[in-house]
């Protein structure tokens, strides 16, 4: 807005900025955005200009990949197979899991690299935008437990041939406002 200051941006009266945010988003762009003004207010850290794929990354009995940032790349990948399992499995959980997936992402664009401080500054960020019982910070803090019971044991498992990648249109859509 004009005329807005960083501070205005930034206030969260009640507490309930990023929870109201969160509840009006209806898909992966609008998460984005939340997550963008989440670590920017919360931690001073900002990227532009990313790109989000969606990718079959496969899923064996040791465990599943569920996205990556490429160092020096400008794209976060999700892999699309892990959503579908969750989506048939525990549907409530899929816009938590896209949240805590972009955020743990995006931390990592904004050069949090080790992967323990990115996983602590996501539980860290999740509970302070929505509570310590909510479900993008319960996946945050546990990951593992949560979505114990998607990792399917299949003998012989071998990654997936068709490993295209679908972009999503319109994702960090505040940072390219030239394009229409």
């Amino acid at each position: 807005m004009m005329g807005e200051t960083e501070a205005d941006r930034c206030a969260n009266p009640g507490g309930s900025k990023y929870l109201i945010a969160y509840d009006s988003s209806d898909d992966l762009p609008d998460l984005f955005e939340v997550v963008k003004d989440l670590v920017e207010c919360e931690l001073g850290h900002h990227r532009a200009g990313l790109m989000l794929g969606l990718v079959d990354l496969g899923i064996s009995s040791g465990g599943f990949v569920g996205g990556y940032y490429v160092v020096g790349g400008n794209a976060i990948v999700i892999n699309r197979q892990a959503v579908g399992v969750i989506q048939a499995r525990n549907p409530e959980l899929v816009k938590p899991y896209h949240f805590y997936l972009l955020l743990h992402e995006f931390l990592h664009a904004v050069d949090i690299l080790d992967e323990a401080e990115c996983r602590g500054t996501a539980v860290a960020l999740s509970a302070r935008a929505f509570g310590k019982e909510h479900d993008v910070t319960r996946i945050a803090r546990d990951f593992g437990a949560i979505f114990r019971d998607i990792i399917r044991p299949v003998y012989g498992f071998m990654p997936p041939e068709d490993t295209s990648i679908e972009i999503v249109s319109g994702f960090d859509r505040s940072s390219v406002n030239y394009i229409y």
